[in-house]
């Protein structure tokens, strides 16, 4: 594991032999790579596993489409042994933010001129992020909450990244784990 933000990730030994190396050491990023043989996806795509503090908290492959779909770690370890080893990069995470957690549920948010984004409504009053403090720093419940603040039913998911001074990938990651929260809905 080097010290540039994106490295090779040796994986001479397996994936999941690097993974424990993670763990050990408490690294944060996202690994990816180009992997082929997956039963449900006809032909390559791209594997994406997301860690926080060496723990995988998301595994998901993007096919040639474009598509998101959610696959196991287990799985990928196993795809991983069987048809690789591939060729992992590992994208370092440089500051904190909410990438490295977001859940499996996908909001699906492309710009288009004519279709607008989708506007979510708030399910709770207050926010509780109590029980996320042991597992997030200050600055990614401070950006969660700012989220959150936004969502008023009627804003739409493109207005707020407009108002907010976070990138749009923070934004759509937010957006993602309030859902995963059950603090917020989109009809």
């Amino acid at each position: 594991m080097g010290k540039d933000r994106d490295s090779q990730f040796d994986v001479s030994a397996g994936l999941a032999f690097g993974l424990k190396a993670f763990e050990m050491y408490r690294k944060s990023g996202i690994l990816t790579a180009e992997v082929r043989s997956v039963p449900f996806i006809r032909g390559r795509c791209q594997a994406y596993l997301e860690i926080a503090q060496g723990k995988v908290v998301s595994c998901y492959l993007i096919d040639r489409q474009g598509e998101r779909h959610s696959i196991t770690r287990e799985t990928l370890v196993q795809l991983d042994e069987a048809k690789g080893p591939f060729s992992w990069v590992f994208h370092a995470n440089t500051e904190p933010d909410l990438t490295a957690f977001s859940p499996e549920q996908v909001v699906h948010t492309r710009p288009s001129s004519s279709s607008p984004s989708p506007i979510p409504r708030p399910l709770v009053y207050a926010l509780d992020l109590r029980p996320l403090q042991q597992w997030w720093t200050p600055r990614q419940l401070q950006y969660l909450h700012m989220i959150f603040s936004l969502i008023d039913g009627k804003r739409s998911i493109d207005e707020i990244k407009a108002q907010v001074a976070l990138s749009p990938l923070v934004v759509d990651e937010g957006i993602r784990i309030l859902l995963q929260l059950q603090a917020i809905a989109i009809p």
